[in-house]
């Protein structure tokens, strides 16, 4: 699958980008902000988008809304470490993002979720 990670942290992309693509076999395009997000986003075409929320400049929500503006149907997860409450899940989930995670312990969960994904496309194909 093509992957875009974005998270402003080094570290998180590092390390969540070698997983999914060492481990898991994915191609990964990291962005380290919501505006090389959007540059990336508008010159490829990618099966999953995992966003943080805490993005410098423009945040991750803002992100999100002009990326479906882009692509609808593209599929969009989030992994953060900022609380979400019921407003923000609400928002999120009129921008059609299927999942949202928690840093540090989701991302074990979005590697599953990640994977599950990755079988029912190869499964479909």
């Amino acid at each position: 699958m093509q992957i875009l990670l974005v998270d402003d942290k080094k570290d998180i992309l590092d390390t969540m980008g070698e997983i999914l693509e060492v481990c898991h076999n994915h191609t990964v395009q990291g962005a380290s902000s919501g505006k090389e997000a959007l540059k990336w986003f508008k010159k490829k075409k990618y099966d999953l988008v995992v966003i943080d929320l805490a993005l410098p400049v423009m945040n991750g929500v803002e992100v999100i809304a002009r990326m479906r503006k882009l692509r609808p149907k593209t599929m969009i997860v989030v992994l953060t470490g900022i609380p979400c409450n019921d407003a923000l899940r609400e928002k999120l989930k009129n921008l059609d993002v299927q999942q949202i995670f928690s840093k540090p312990k989701g991302i074990q969960e979005l590697l599953l979720y990640v994977k599950k994904v990755a079988a029912s496309k190869h499964s479909a194909a």
